[in-house]
């Protein structure tokens, strides 16, 4: 008599939350993100090279750079981590205002400037830029095995 076959298993999307210290430790993995900002009333995504510290992301841009524009502006800053042949990955959003510390001389703006940070584009990057994200939210997209009549005793296993 053949043995009864187990359930084929199909794979479910998932998407869940990402704690603030989840998403701080995420945004600490890579050195590329993107800043979100207005310019004339239009919204801008640029990619840029950054740094971080606990809750402050910096970055650094050229004098006669639209990124000179985002000084004392409310940014959104985004990172994320895809892997296009599982589907599955994270995205974190920082939010805060972004402040212009290449002359500032407290304690916080010193160590930010001590960073390593190394920037991809070309010419001279001496302005420094932080955000203090007051706001932070992330999310992990992912895949789970379903069984049509619950799970198998294999799966529980």
């Amino acid at each position: 008599m053949p043995e009864p076959e187990e359930p084929q298993a199909k794979l479910a999307i998932t998407l869940e939350p990402l704690s603030r210290d989840e998403c701080l430790s995420l945004l600490a993995t890579t050195s590329l993100g993107r800043v979100a900002f207005l310019v004339d009333g239009r919204p801008e995504v640029l990619p840029v090279n950054y740094a971080v510290d606990g809750a402050n992301v910096v970055f650094r841009t050229g004098q006669d750079t639209v990124l000179n524009k985002v000084a004392m502006q409310v940014v959104a800053f985004e990172v994320d981590q895809i892997d296009e042949m599982t589907h599955t990955g994270w995205s974190v959003v920082a939010q805060g205002v972004a402040q212009d510390v290449t002359n500032a001389i407290d304690t916080i703006s010193e160590r930010l400037r001590g960073l390593s940070l190394v920037t991809w584009a070309p010419g001279e990057r001496h302005r420094w830029l932080r955000v203090n994200a007051d706001r932070v939210t992330g999310r992990r997209l992912g895949v789970a095995p379903t069984f049509p009549d619950g799970p198998s005793e294999t799966s529980r296993q």
